[in-house]
């Protein structure tokens, strides 16, 4: 899933140029779409005095697992009731799926009618082209809706839109979260080491772990698959090399297409699936193309032995302290918390993976402009204009939209300034209030960054925001229409989920899995996909000219 889990970045106030395009993914179908069938609301009239607002229920489906993601949501949900009583007068009932479950039911969900109101549409250009999603246009840059209008900026709307309408509301609050390592400092230090700026320093200080630490797993798991983007470099691959990797809905872990775009930029140079032979990048980017790929794989399998035996089946490991893992910056706070939460002795670094981020170079964020995450009503919804209003409350002040995302002030959190935030003194963090504000509050206007982080890791988040770090890439724009390729794209994810855990994690011999995983793309359709992808990107190149 671009599904990403990224935690609250700091936001600026030098972004509003910046909406005018950034963003770092990509992949997601275009062409013709059926157009919604969502019920036609008169926005303008959506709004009526609040004495006059009958009650209603909103029903909101977003994804998660208790203490993973959320954590005492009822108690929130409540305050923002009661506090709302006399204005929305909204019920909220709030339910969450583990992310395992979720994509297949809300596909359920949206085929059966189900009474939903808001929800993560995973599958949102299946949904779009079905006409399940109701058109959001008409709430965006209206005075009705003063806090959607003051939060999202008519360039970031226009970065969003699907065949010109808005079907979704778009949550990001910068187009990066840089990701990286975050490492034991501490032992770094015990060993006499310098800061991790290398894999090769990162090999050394791993084997240290391995070799000294035995009760400590040296690098922690992914998920199923435990390197993730390590290896990779998707800023200098898109913009140096002029090469995308196709076609995960924004899920790097379901990319299995490469496309070269000529250097001219005027059209596909070349087209090539995981475990192709050599001859079909022959027409790529020579540091971007086969070599790229194959070193991905080749160094997970050099750091297979410092990840747990049980990575591919997804759990955490045997449950000993990790010395290192992949983190967003997003994610370093918390990540500190719960290290320190372990081991009072710990002190953590940060390394950045991509070269740009390293050197916080202008111009090297690869982005188009989309947001990665997003919110939406179904078209059946019998309560657009209640959600949206809901939806309007969230981005109208900090003060709402600090509630949904930290808790109460004084209890769950407190204000550092004007926008940093701290944990009070005596909280326990592994129960205080969690909430993945990624599905429903992130929005560049609105943002807080914690207090206490290092020089550097000030600097790296301060990167972020800088409208001259952005960069758009040759594609911006591109959406993949996969409705041609539905069926054949449905076999090829089930082929991925099959061999992408063992080569991202380092598992078996790369060669066997890539012929093996070539041989059941083929037989899947891959041949369709790229041949369809190929004439989709030079059609929008053309047009572009």
């Amino acid at each position: 899933m671009n599904k990403k889990f990224f935690v609250v970045l700091i936001a600026v106030t030098m972004l509003a140029a910046l909406f005018v395009g950034c963003s770092k993914q990509a992949n997601e179908p275009t062409g013709s779409m059926e157009e919604s069938k969502a019920p036609v609301n008169n926005a303008t009239e959506s709004t009526a005095p609040a004495a006059n607002k009958d009650p209603v229920t909103l029903n909101i489906r977003l994804f998660g697992v208790e203490n993973g993601m959320y954590r005492d949501v009822d108690t929130i949900v409540k305050e923002f009731e009661k506090r709302t009583k006399d204005t929305l007068n909204t019920t909220l009932n709030l339910t969450f799926t583990p992310p395992g479950d979720y994509g297949a039911k809300h596909q359920l969900w949206i085929a059966s009618g189900e009474d939903m109101d808001l929800f993560n549409p995973w599958e949102r250009d299946k949904f779009i082209r079905e006409g399940a999603l109701a058109d959001l246009s008409e709430y965006f840059n209206n005075p009705k809706y003063p806090g959607l209008q003051k939060a999202f900026s008519p360039e970031y709307i226009n970065d969003n839109k699907v065949n010109g309408k808005i079907y979704t509301v778009p949550l990001a609050n910068t187009f990066m979260d840089m990701e990286g390592v975050w490492y034991r400092k501490d032992l770094l230090k015990k060993y006499g080491m310098n800061d991790i700026s290398s894999y090769d320093d990162l090999y050394n200080f791993l084997e240290k772990v391995k070799e000294n630490e035995k009760d400590m797993i040296p690098f922690g798991n992914y998920g199923n698959t435990a390197f993730f983007k390590l290896f990779t470099d998707i800023n200098a691959q898109t913009l140096e090399g002029k090469v995308f990797p196709f076609t995960g809905h924004g899920n790097p872990k379901r990319n299995f297409v490469y496309v070269q775009i000529a250097d001219d930029g005027k059209s596909v140079a070349g087209v090539a699936a995981y475990g192709d032979p050599a001859s079909e990048w022959a027409n790529f980017h020579p540091e971007y193309g086969l070599k790229y790929l194959m070193n991905q794989f080749n160094q997970a399998k050099r750091f297979n032995k410092f990840i747990p035996a049980d990575t591919l089946n997804g759990v955490a490991g045997t449950g000993k302290t990790e010395a290192a893992g992949y983190v967003p910056i997003g994610g370093f706070k918390g990540k500190v918390n719960e290290q320190v939460a372990r081991d009072p002795n710990a002190e953590i670094g940060f390394w950045p993976i991509f070269k740009n981020n390293q050197e916080m170079a202008p111009g090297t964020q690869s982005t188009d402009g989309k947001a990665w995450n997003a919110i939406a009503i179904p078209a059946n919804s019998k309560k657009i204009d209640r959600a949206m209003e809901f939806l309007d409350w969230i981005f109208s002040s900090q003060e709402n939209n600090d509630l949904f995302t930290y808790g109460i002030e004084g209890k769950n959190w407190k204000a550092v300034g004007d926008k940093q935030w701290d944990i009070p003194e005596g909280v326990d963090t592994t129960k205080n209030y969690l909430f993945p504000a990624f599905q429903l509050t992130w929005n560049p206007t609105l943002y807080r960054i914690p207090a206490g982080l290092p020089e550097q890791v000030q600097q790296y988040y301060e990167y972020q925001f800088k409208p001259e770090t952005y960069q758009k890439h040759v594609l911006a724009g591109f959406i993949f229409d996969q409705g041609p390729v539905k069926n054949e794209m449905a076999k090829v994810n089930t082929v991925m989920d099959k061999y992408l855990p063992f080569l991202l994690s380092g598992f078996g011999d790369v060669e066997e899995n890539l012929a093996k995983m070539n041989k059941d793309l083929k037989d899947s359709g891959v041949d369709k996909i790229k041949e369809e992808l190929k004439n989709q990107i030079n059609a929008f190149l053309a047009q572009k000219q």
